[in-house]
């Protein structure tokens, strides 16, 4: 019989919690014990410190969580391809109509 363990589910902090987090990190000199503890009692790595400061300097949604992959387009955008994509639709189905006829003509023209 095997044990199995229910999937763990990533923890999910909000934005006040991981500037709550980075403030307090910061608010220790380098090199304190108390950066280390803080970090364990969080479960935070000090890669994730860094790039929580990345995205604050940069000015990115403060903290918000980004959802993995990538980013949705604006509505507008894709509305913009979807006419694009039917007038190129349109354009193929005239060619294809007079491709046809010319096909058919020859045809005929082959027959008599």
């Amino acid at each position: 019989m095997t044990d199995h363990k229910p999937p763990t589910q990533r923890l999910v902090r909000t934005a006040a919690e991981r500037r709550a987090i980075l403030e307090e990190y910061d608010s220790y000199p380098r090199g304190d014990g108390r950066r280390g503890a803080l970090l364990r009692r969080h479960g935070v790595y000090t890669s994730q410190i860094a790039k929580w400061r990345q995205r604050v300097t940069r000015g990115e949604s403060l903290l918000e969580h980004q959802r993995p992959g990538p980013k949705p387009q604006p509505l507008g955008s894709l509305q913009d391809e979807v006419v694009q994509l039917r007038r190129q639709n349109a354009r193929l189905e005239a060619q294809l109509a007079q491709a046809q006829a010319i096909i058919d003509v020859q045809k005929k023209l082959h027959r008599s």
